[in-house]
């Protein structure tokens, strides 16, 4: 007998299956992310995969299997106010791409789910972005996830004596998760051989990005080796603790914007 199950969900990707099925992946409120088969789903005919094809708001009707779910049923609730605007699609796939990479199956974590819907809810608001404020904005929201990954970085004490850093006598270190004094780093620079500099602007983008609302991100004076800065520490984070290393870094990424 079919077991049925709903779900409400945002979107992230698809996937062809044989000649004309698709997998797809969604983030619920209830189970985390799910993955199902939509049969039939690449046929140009078809009558639920359109529901699925937007970024949007989704419930879903779905039929419980042995070796995986398949859709019955879609309704779409709501689809975010993007569609047209090359910059803001491209940095809402981007985000949906990292909670994708960054996510297992059947983990529930409402606060992931809220960030997702919070930044996708900023997108529809935003105006016409530079290329720096793009990949700052996009690096906040992965400094976030991160986060809520389990991976959040010491900001504001040693990793090692847990002093509070002062100006200019820290450097970084991604593998440890966070920043190291500088006397630390001196007292034992084989286990901080990788430890690199950080300048205070950098820091406090870092700060800033990490704790403060992605409208908030629209206000800092974004200096370019600041900003560098705080990419080459987010990238670096990315690469020791991220489940997936990312094909393009995030400002790559907006670069192609």
């Amino acid at each position: 007998m079919s077991v049925l199950y709903r779900a409400h969900g945002i979107v992230l990707s698809r996937r062809d299956h044989k000649e004309v099925d698709r997998f797809y992946s969604v983030y619920t409120k209830e189970h985390g992310k799910i993955e199902f088969l939509a049969r039939g789903g690449h046929k140009a005919l078809a009558k639920l995969t359109p529901h699925l094809e937007s970024i949007a708001e989704v419930e879903l009707l779905l039929v419980k299997g042995r070796y995986y779910d398949t859709v019955a049923g879609v309704d779409r609730l709501y689809r975010y106010r993007i569609h047209g605007d090359m910059q803001k699609q491209a940095l809402a796939q981007h985000a949906l791409h990292f909670i994708d990479m960054g996510t297992k199956v059947m983990e529930v974590d409402e606060m992931l789910y809220a960030v997702l819907d919070d930044w996708l809810q900023f997108l529809e608001t935003i105006p016409v972005l530079g290329k720096e404020r793009s990949a700052y904005l996009l690096g906040s929201l992965v400094m976030k996830l991160v986060t809520l990954y389990g991976y959040r970085p010491e900001l504001h004490c040693c990793l090692r004596c847990k002093a509070h850093v002062e100006q200019g006598k820290y450097r970084w270190h991604a593998l440890r998760g966070g920043v190291v004094c500088t006397s630390c780093v001196q007292s034992d620079e084989e286990q901080f051989f990788s430890a690199r500099a950080l300048s205070d602007d950098s820091l406090k983008l870092i700060r800033f990005a990490l704790t403060e609302s992605f409208q908030d991100q629209l206000k800092p004076h974004l200096k370019g080796s600041a900003l560098m800065g705080f990419h080459e520490a987010l990238e670096s984070l990315i690469i020791s603790h991220f489940p997936t290393i990312p094909a393009v870094s995030v400002r790559g990424a907006c670069a192609l914007m």
